[in-house]
């Protein structure tokens, strides 16, 4: 503890009052009198909450004309102010759970004002006689200056995390901020949630904004309704590679002013890489957090867990404790023992080829079955598929040019090798990241074929090589193919 910085907080008149009962001198310098109460400290004979709490005696000075009693009284609320802003660097636990509902939170801060201005009002009118309006400029200024040798003492980024701990989103209806369809059938229902109420933040870092996205309005529904809390309901999204799992979490959090915090999975991946560890740093050992130990602090994050069927056990066991929905879910550093909890609105996404379970097609190698404890803690899950046909065209015109009948041709090529994939004859389907790169060398003049081997073929094992050229044979004509890029 740094007695020095703690004192600093603490007003002259405690210091003093302090020494007076100790018999010692008094002083008009507060460094001298800090020097001078410091040995005190260290011996025992006093305490810093002793300080904090001691309540000087009427024949402090406060302010030229105001009568003993109410000097008293204004000298136990400067003592009580100080002790509140010492609290404030301890607010960043409590934030997480004390501003569940902001208005309420808003309601109480602003009673409590209002009564200790009632109060303070009223003591003062009860004195005939004083200046209140001296008083009350007396007040601001002690006040502001304890402020300020606040904002001297504690560093700039330690007060940034203080104001980043208070959460800060405007509520809005679902059709003001998603644009496209937002309605679906199921059961001869018809579902419309364009006016669900939704939560919609500003982070500057929230991920850019694709407009061209196409969402699917059963998971995007979905997907806001577990969004929507203090303590959101992690959502667990399953589907083969390229069914646009890890862009489906990017483009909400894009809309919703979100930031995203992304972790890939591997086996290479270690606890400090995503969590934290000890680090040298200018020849001392320090602690360096990790992606997801920065992510629980940062109000309305959202934290991608991508290709979590690849992570080691002991890994997942780390991340229990903080996808657990609870108020209280937290993370225990063991290097430091220091206690972090998630920060309101956290929530937990994660996308995987598997719905946890492991992979029965034997595609993906690799793939492990999860702790179904694990698996609990997500509330639900979304399976993806490939985007309809006609989506699907549509959205590679969009983004490469590509004439809309050669698209065709490419898309139909697609979901043939997809069908292989499923049946285990293919290891893996096309993606529609690699029908993007086929079409744009299309677009940009390279043959038909030499396109193919260099999106396609190339990025397929071996063995899938045969199989690969037999659904190009059979699915386009290249002279046909051509032909369309001349209309």
């Amino acid at each position: 503890m740094n007695i020095s910085k703690e004192l600093a907080l603490v007003p002259l008149a405690q210091i003093n009052q302090v020494l007076a009962l100790n018999g010692l001198s008094t002083f008009t310098e507060k460094t001298v009198a800090v020097s001078h109460l410091i040995p005190l400290i260290n011996s025992g004979t006093v305490t810093i909450d002793q300080v904090k709490k001691a309540v000087p005696t009427a024949t402090t000075k406060v302010a030229t004309g105001v009568p003993d009693d109410i000097r008293n009284g204004l000298l136990a609320a400067q003592a009580e102010i100080t002790r509140a802003v010492e609290s404030v660097k301890n607010t960043n636990e409590q934030v997480a759970s004390l501003v569940i509902d902001a208005d309420h939170q808003r309601q109480v801060s602003e009673r409590k004002f209002d009564e200790l201005s009632k109060r303070l009002t009223s003591e003062v009118k009860s004195v005939q006689g004083v200046d209140y309006s001296k008083v009350s400029n007396d007040i601001r200024s002690e006040v502001s200056k304890l402020f300020d040798e606040f904002r001297t003492v504690t560093p700039r980024e330690e007060i940034v995390q203080i104001a980043n701990t208070v959460t800060s989103f405007e509520r809005k209806q679902a059709k003001d901020v998603f644009d496209g369809v937002l309605t679906y059938e199921s059961n001869g229902e018809f579902i419309d949630f364009s006016e669900l109420e939704i939560s919609v933040w500003n982070d500057t870092d929230a991920p850019v904004r694709v407009d061209d996205y196409i969402f699917n309005p059963r998971h995007l529904h979905q997907a806001l309704i577990a969004l929507d809390g203090a303590v959101p309901d992690n959502v667990w999204l399953a589907g083969e590679r390229g069914t646009g799992k890890t862009e489906f979490v990017s483009q909400v959090a894009s809309r919703l002013g979100r930031r995203l915090f992304r972790i890939n999975f591997d086996e290479a991946l270690e606890r400090a890489e995503f969590i934290g560890g000890n680090t040298i740093q200018n020849g001392n050992v320090v602690w360096k957090e990790g992606v997801v130990t920065q992510a629980i602090q940062h109000p309305g994050a959202i934290v991608l867990l991508d290709e979590i069927g690849f992570a080691r056990a002991q890994n997942l066991a780390v991340l229990h404790a903080l996808c657990e929905p609870s108020p209280h879910r937290s993370i225990v550093i063991a290097e430091t023992g220091v206690r972090i909890p998630v920060a309101s609105h956290v929530v937990f996404f994660c996308a995987d080829n598997s719905n946890g379970f492991g992979d029965a097609s034997g595609n993906f190698a690799g793939v492990r079955d999860q702790n179904s404890a694990f698996i609990d803690r997500f509330s639900y899950t979304l399976k993806f598929e490939y985007l309809d046909f006609d989506d699907e065209v549509n959205l590679i015109v969009s983004r490469t040019g590509l004439n809309i009948d050669a698209t065709k041709v490419l898309v139909k090529f697609a979901n043939t090798a997809r069908e292989k994939a499923r049946a285990g004859i293919l290891t893996q389907p096309p993606s529609l990241r690699q029908l993007f790169a086929w079409a744009r060398a299309i677009q940009k003049g390279v043959p038909v074929s030499v396109a193919f081997e260099n999106a396609i073929i190339n990025k397929f094992p071996a063995e899938c090589e045969s199989e690969l050229r037999g659904v190009f044979t059979a699915t386009i004509d290249a002279n046909q193919l051509k032909s369309y890029l001349t209309k």
